[in-house]
C-alpha cells in the first residue's frame, strides 16, 4: 500500500468515527433514546386503548389423517403367484440361438423328453409359443432351454435373454 492509499484509509476512518455518533445524536426522538417510532416512517398507528391480554399456550391434540384417534392396521395384500409346475411342466430360463438346417420351430432342453412338442410361456409378459424338443445342441450356462431365434422373438426381446419361462408338454 502506498502513502496516498494510507492517507485515504485514515481519512475514511476519522470521518466514520465522527459521523456515527453525530447521526445517532441527531436521530433520537427524545432523551430516553431507543429505536425510532413507527410513525416516523409515515404509517399511522392507532393509539392502544387497552393492554393486550396474554393466555397460556395449550397445544392441540394430535390429528390423524383418517379422522380417527386410532390408526387402522394394514390390510392383507394378495399377491398373485403362479401355481407350482405339474408332472408335465417345468420352470426354466430360456435363451436363443440360430439353428441352421433343422427347421424353424425347434428347441433344446434336458427337462423334457426328446421329440416332445413343448409349449413355452414367458412368465414376464405371458406370451406363448410352441417348439419341438431336440437334443441337437449344448445348453449355455444360466439357461435351461435354448430356442431357435425365430421362435424366441415370439415370446421375448433378444436383449432380455435369458427370460423365465414355463414349459409344458
Amino acid at each position: 500500500m502506498n502513502t496516498f492509499d494510507r492517507r485515504r484509509v485514515a481519512v475514511a476512518c476519522a470521518a466514520t468515527v465522527i459521523a456515527l455518533p453525530a447521526l445517532w445524536a441527531l436521530g433520537r426522538d427524545n432523551a430516553s433514546g431507543g429505536a425510532p417510532k413507527v410513525g416516523a416512517a409515515g404509517i399511522v398507528v392507532p393509539a392502544a386503548e387497552t393492554a393486550p391480554s396474554t393466555t397460556a399456550y395449550l397445544p392441540e391434540s394430535p390429528l390423524f389423517v383418517g379422522g380417527d384417534d386410532k390408526p387402522t392396521p394394514p390390510a392383507v395384500i394378495n399377491i398373485a403367484v403362479p401355481p407350482a409346475p405339474g408332472a408335465n411342466q417345468a420352470l426354466a430360463k430360456a435363451s436363443f440361438k440360430r439353428y441352421a438346417g433343422v427347421g424353424t420351430s425347434v428347441c433344446t432342453t434336458l427337462l423334457a423328453p426328446d421329440g416332445a412338442r413343448l409349449k413355452v410361456t414367458n412368465l414376464d409378459n405371458g406370451q406363448t409359443t410352441t417348439c419341438v424338443n431336440t437334443f441337437g445342441m449344448s445348453l449355455p450356462a444360466g439357461s435351461d432351454i435354448v430356442l431357435n431365434t425365430a421362435v424366441y422373438i415370439l415370446i421375448g426381446d433378444l436383449a432380455d435373454a435369458p427370460v423365465p419361462v414355463r414349459l409344458s408338454w
